[in-house]
């Protein structure tokens, strides 16, 4: 009896440390309430200039309460999105606190164990390249460690005019009669054509000197693949993107991004790697200027930069203006119409004269023959990110 005694003794101490291990947080504070934010993070996108409304943010309570519970909460903690930006490699800028508005405090009524924390957005004003982060913190002594801080991702929602070509391109050769040097550098832009059935549609690229080792040229089609895939020629060699990865589709939208770090070539399509391979190590590219083929029907974010933009980096702002300030942007074409009066305090104005260059270089484009600056076929502008 005795041996049955203990046996049954150590199962339920078995048992017990059993159940320890799979404590929910109803189980934890059954004595105690605890409060946790359920759904943490909400991505919003916003028209510069606007507001809206954000009902994204869902805090909970381990337990249902009896009567009504209030809650305290914390927005705007530099600190909290600090933490953040350095464990998930972002540099999110904190949003204004004159562009919210929020609660310090939220209320569970009786047998309400889950109510969404509304959050304001005023008059939200962004400067191309800016993401804002807005941190929600649950404070005080109930606020379960490790599930009391919400983030709200405020990014911009362009919408806008297009450039739209019509059978001439745009090039200047002698932007830098000295020739430029770069040892790594970053191509980007966006296009949408009508029809991918002829071969060597050009896109873009750089104007240098004769050495083909020199030369970045982008183009749909070539004889040895079909008109739908993408090249990019460099370094005496054609870089050809797969057809799994990319099998070009009219009237479709398309990001590319095309990069150089110093040994690897590599191009994405809407901010994913669709090709890497080494074909030139630690060569300096000499670059005299840029082109764009009037092959390219709508275009828009031509952008060159100096560096090798990582891969967090283009998928971050796959969509997106870039920020004219940044210094390693040798040019920047939005090509929305408007022009970066820069002598004026960085004063956005129409101006659909030219192909303006937002970047500090000031390279502008002429303007080419039929090229005109429009809105979709329903007379609506244009509206990016893409809706899914």
């Amino acid at each position: 009896m005795k041996k049955i005694l203990f046996s049954i003794m150590a199962l339920g101490v078995f048992i017990s440390c059993q159940n320890e291990l799979y404590r929910d947080n109803a189980e934890i504070y059954k004595s105690e309430q605890g409060s946790y934010v359920s759904e943490n993070n909400a991505q919003v996108f916003v028209q510069d200039g606007e507001s809206q409304d954000i009902r994204k943010i869902r805090l909970s309570l381990a337990l249902k309460p009896e009567h009504d519970i209030t809650v305290s909460v914390a927005t705007g903690d530099a600190t909290v999105l600090a933490d953040y930006n350095k464990k998930n490699g972002t540099n999110y800028e904190l949003l204004p606190k004159e562009m919210y508005e929020a609660a310090n405090s939220v209320t569970f009524p009786a047998q309400t164990s889950t109510v969404v924390y509304p959050v304001s957005l005023k008059n939200v004003k962004f400067k191309p390249g800016t993401v804002y982060a807005l941190p929600v913190s649950l404070v005080g002594g109930n606020a379960i460690q490790g599930q009391k801080v919400g983030m709200i991702i405020v990014e911009p929602l362009t919408v806008t005019k297009v450039i739209r070509f019509s059978g001439s391109g745009s090039e200047d050769g002698k932007m830098w009669p000295e020739v430029l040097k770069v040892k790594q550098w970053t191509m980007e832009m966006m296009i949408r054509r009508s029809a991918y059935n002829q071969n060597n549609r050009a896109l873009g690229g750089t104007k240098g000197n004769s050495s083909p080792i020199d030369e970045i040229y982008t183009r749909f089609g070539d004889v040895v693949i079909d008109p739908d895939q993408l090249q990019m020629k460099t370094a005496s060699s054609n870089l050809n993107v797969p057809k799994d990865k990319l099998s070009a589709k009219p009237n479709e939208w398309y990001m590319l991004s095309f990069v150089y770090d110093g040994v690897y070539n590599k191009i994405y399509v809407n901010g994913n790697l669709a090709y890497s391979a080494i074909h030139r190590e630690n060569n300096e590219y000499s670059l005299t200027g840029f082109w764009l083929s009037g092959n390219n029907e709508y275009i828009r974010e031509f952008r060159f930069y100096k560096v090798a933009r990582t891969e967090k980096q283009i998928a971050n702002s796959t969509w997106k203006m870039a920020d004219y300030d940044d210094p390693n942007l040798l040019v920047y074409y939005p090509m929305n119409g408007k022009k970066l009066d820069r002598e004026s305090g960085n004063t956005i104005v129409e101006d659909e004269t030219k192909i303006w260059d937002w970047s500090k270089n000031q390279k502008h484009l002429n303007l080419p023959s039929g090229a005109t600056f429009m809105n979709d076929t329903n007379g609506q502008p244009f509206v990016f990110p893409l809706k899914k």
